[in-house]
């Protein structure tokens, strides 16, 4: 399969995918609305709960993002991340930074032997947590370098499957370098200041703007705020309304500016 035409060794199913993830990306109008809707594409697109997203200048900084895209269960790793693991994530390894660098996908799998920093990462990290496999997409922006972390409980991916996702990364790649990551007007949404866009929410309304930036789907956020899901409809449009933000997105991208903010005091 390896000197075939990507075309003839893909499913209808694995194209119908790439394109489903272009598309819903497609509509960014900025580099925090494309991040966001990339990371939400790739969780409901190919059925991974936990997605993250690490940006950095250079690949050897993103590691150390302090307010990175985190889904699902990421959000609750993330401190331990930050206190022991960061330097000794497995996609740092030069092997898998090359991988990245060349095809713009790799998973753990492909992988050979484990330096033992990395081996304790992934069986006294990862495995603790539930999470059984670990793979990521590598895209450069205009302004520095990103991965794309997918992480799940049992979903070894297919020879065909890596190929989708390496396809992906090099359409995703052309995209990406003329997007710029950092946004002027980010370090303005002062929270509860007068340029916050969500000042103007109740708690309510801010708690499900919140569940919304963490990928949740209005079904979701029904079931975890024990409310019904057309009651959660209305609330995101009461949201949308109040704050100016058009799609899902971009209330995402404000609800993270925010929480950026806050990390940096």
């Amino acid at each position: 399969m390896g000197t075939s035409p990507w075309k003839e060794n893909l499913s209808a199913r694995q194209l119908s995918g790439i394109l489903e993830v272009l598309d819903l990306c497609g509509d960014a109008e900025d580099g925090h609305e494309f991040k966001q809707a990339l990371v939400q594409a790739v969780s409901s697109v190919f059925q991974v709960p936990d997605v993250t997203f690490f940006f950095g200048p250079s690949y050897a900084e993103l590691f150390a993002d302090p307010a990175p895209i985190l889904t699902g269960a990421t959000g609750s790793m993330f401190p331990e991340y930050q206190d022991r693991w960061q330097d000794k994530d497995v996609f740092a390894l030069p092997e898998a930074r090359g991988t990245l660098s060349r095809l713009g996908f790799a998973d753990l799998d492909q992988l050979t032997a484990l330096p033992d920093p990395q081996r304790a990462y992934v069986e006294d990290y990862l495995y603790t947590y539930g999470t059984g496999t670990a793979s990521a997409l590598h895209l450069r922006f205009a302004d520095g370098e990103a991965l794309v972390g997918m992480f799940n409980r049992h979903h070894p991916w297919e020879p065909s499957d890596r190929l989708t996702l390496t396809v992906l990364a090099r359409q995703l790649r052309a995209r990406a370098r003329h997007v710029t990551h950092d946004d002027p007007a980010a370090g303005t949404d002062v929270p509860g200041g007068p340029d916050d866009p969500l000042a103007v929410l109740s708690p309510r309304q801010v708690e499900v703007a919140r569940l919304v930036s963490e990928g949740m789907s209005n079904l979701d956020i029904a079931r975890c705020l024990s409310l019904s899901e057309l009651t959660i409809k209305k609330y995101v449009s009461r949201i949308f309304e109040a704050t100016g933000h058009r799609n899902r997105a971009s209330l995402a991208a404000a609800v993270h500016r925010r929480d950026a903010v806050l990390m940096r005091g």
